[in-house]
């Protein structure tokens, strides 16, 4: 599916931009003929005015002066004094422009001349649709006579540079559409990476769910099948192992609903102003029986002074809290100490809700990974891992909750070991 999905976005990309450089060769080549046709009418025009000059200048007027002009020139030239040709011998005619003597007399219906604007004697001859010859003729009064001048040059070598022009565009065109190719192959490539990436990502997920679901619904089954056999006075036991699982799942699928709001950018946020101290002193005193169960000593510190009000959704910043804790609590050996405390962040915009242990600590080669889903560090007790009710989300729910308030969530180690995780909020 990848491979064809990249296939016919390249062929799109490629469609679109050769069309667009097609018509943009097409722009430039345009405007290169006319240049082109420009160029050589505004040298004839020179020319010819140039060389009328010249003939109203000659007292004798030969054969091999003429033959030199037009060399010089570039067009033939044709002569009439008092409507009798000069030079008249049909060789002259006939080796030159055969093709085109039609010309020099009145042009007929499938001949005609255009006048090349208002200040010049110069006309292009046409026959059909493209231009043929361009065209120059003159009176001139010599010696009392009238001096017919008549000027041809035709257009095919012109021609022949388009259609050079055109094969070298033409070329510059199929080179530049199999880089267009390469290039959106590349491209298309890139783009898909993070589609592929989430896929991936996607598949592992839905891996990681139904392991984590796996194991809870067998000791339900479980449980369920030995309960209908056991007699009513232990069906008790085992109905508390249903419910205790079947929490567990309720927990699991809460957090993957959070997850999968924050994704999708639908996590609300009921954002109030609110005292962060008393946010905390309201968990710690949640806490204080789950720690002394536990064998932990939970403490809490809070600023001398009071802080500002936060605008944040009380209740997710006290699951960020419950989170953090309950981390804290599973992973560090009994005995150890937990704080929680608050401080104000830096130039009084930010407050910092941090939650300090004395355990293990976290490998740096951890750090970034424990906020990924499903993942749970190689550093903690298997007992944690496998009796506690830990799947690997909580700290990807926390994580979550803390950037839709544009904060951050990060952590770091305690100068006497163990790990500090430091949740800070924005104060406005």
């Amino acid at each position: 599916m990848y491979q064809d999905v990249r296939l016919r976005l390249t062929i799109l990309f490629t469609a679109v931009l050769s069309i667009l450089l097609a018509v943009l060769l097409g722009v430039c080549f345009y405007f290169s003929v006319r240049q082109q046709f420009s160029l050589q009418l505004s040298s004839f025009t020179s020319q010819s005015y140039t060389v009328c000059a010249s003939i109203s200048e000659q007292t004798v007027l030969t054969s091999r002066w003429l033959a030199a002009h037009e060399e010089n020139a570039g067009f033939r030239i044709y002569l009439w004094d008092n409507g009798v040709e000069l030079f008249h011998n049909r060789d002259h005619a006939s080796q030159i422009l055969p093709e085109y003597t039609h010309y020099l007399s009145a042009p007929d219906a499938g001949h005609t001349l255009h006048p090349q604007g208002k200040n010049t004697d110069v006309s292009v001859g046409k026959h059909g649709f493209l231009p043929e010859v361009l065209y120059y003729q003159k009176n001139l009064v010599k010696n009392d006579s009238i001096l017919q001048v008549c000027f041809l040059q035709s257009l095919k070598p012109l021609y022949a540079r388009i259609k050079n022009s055109a094969f070298l565009y033409f070329s510059l065109f199929l080179f530049s559409l199999c880089l267009l190719a390469l290039f959106c192959w590349y491209f298309t490539g890139r783009l898909l990476q993070p589609l592929l990436a989430s896929q991936e990502s996607q598949n592992r997920f839905i891996a990681s769910v139904s392991h984590e679901l796996r194991t809870p619904l067998a000791v339900i089954l479980s449980n369920a099948s030995a309960c209908e056999k056991a007699p009513p006075a232990e069906q008790k036991t085992f109905f508390q192992v249903i419910a205790r699982e079947g929490g567990q799942i309720s927990d699991m699928l809460e957090q993957l609903l959070t997850l999968s709001r924050a994704d999708s950018h639908g996590l609300t946020l009921r954002i109030e102003a609110a005292d962060l101290q008393t946010l905390l002193l309201e968990t710690y005193e949640n806490f204080l029986p789950l720690a002394a169960d536990s064998g932990h000593l939970l403490s809490t510190r809070l600023p001398e002074a009071e802080l500002p009000l936060c605008a944040c959704d009380v209740s997710r910043i006290q699951q960020v809290c419950h989170i953090l804790l309950h981390n804290a609590l599973s992973y560090t050996p009994a005995g150890s100490t937990v704080l929680l405390f608050i401080a104000e962040g830096s130039y009084e915009r930010e407050i910092t809700i941090g939650v300090q242990d004395n355990g293990p600590g976290i490998p740096d080669e951890e750090k970034e990974k424990i906020f990924d889903r499903f993942y749970r560090a190689a550093s903690m007790p298997c007992a944690a891992k496998d009796e506690k009710g830990h799947h690997g989300l909580g700290l990807a729910v926390a994580k979550e909750i803390i950037s839709a308030h544009k904060g951050t969530l990060t952590v770091t180690d305690a100068e006497d070991g163990g790990a500090v995780f430091l949740a800070t909020l924005p104060v406005s």
